[in-house]
This record gives C-alpha cells, structure tokens and sequence, in this order.
C-alpha cells in the first residue's frame, strides 16, 4: 500500500475483508499483501458477512469482547476446548465456565454451514 493513505482502522471479520477484497479487486488489481489476504479469507470464510454481524452482536451479548468474537467466526470451533483456547487469547480475561462455554458454541452452531 505504499502511497495510500489510510482514513483508518477498525476491526473486520474475515467474510467482511473477502466482501471488501472483492470488491477493490473488481476495480483494479490487488497488490501482493491484498492478494495473500484475499487467498486466505476465500480460505477461511465460513459464513456470510451478513451473519457474521449477527453472530459478533449475539457474542458480545455474552461478554465476549469484539476481537474475541471476531476470532471465533474465524475459527468456528466446535468443541469447548477448541473454543476455551480462543479465550485464552486474552490473558486478562477470567476462564469460563462451561456454561458460558456452551452458550458460545450455540451461538457458533446456529451460523455454522
């Protein structure tokens, strides 16, 4: 990206940064990180953006913060030890319960393909 200027930055999940990438790459060409970028979001988008907006609202509702909710549409994990690892990003976040673990993995379930 050099000699673009950024108007800023904000957090995306990885079926937003496909829709984003598809569209610039319909304008012009992608450069080399926007290609690697596109390649693993084509990868690794497993819903629409469009649910993908609902499920980080119904995480957050939870206490998930925005990029831990992020992390679990990329991941979709379906198992609590796949999803406890997710938590354990955030080393100031307090483990949780099972509870709390199986209410995520509904949320996960209900948007899975």
């Amino acid at each position: 990206m050099a000699g673009k200027k950024r108007s800023g930055t904000r957090l995306a999940s990885v079926p937003e940064v496909l829709n984003i990438l598809e569209d610039r790459k319909k304008d012009s060409e992608l450069g080399y990180e926007q290609t690697l970028a596109y390649e693993y979001a084509t990868k690794f988008s497993q819903i629409k953006e469009s649910d993908a907006k609902k499920m980080v609202k119904e995480l957050e509702e939870l206490g998930l913060e925005e990029k831990l909710a992020l992390k679990m549409i990329e991941i979709m994990p379906d198992n609590a030890s796949l999803a406890k690892l997710v938590l354990a990003m955030d080393k100031n976040r307090q483990p949780a319960d099972d509870e709390a673990i199986g209410k995520i993995l509904e949320v996960v379930k209900r948007y899975s393909k």
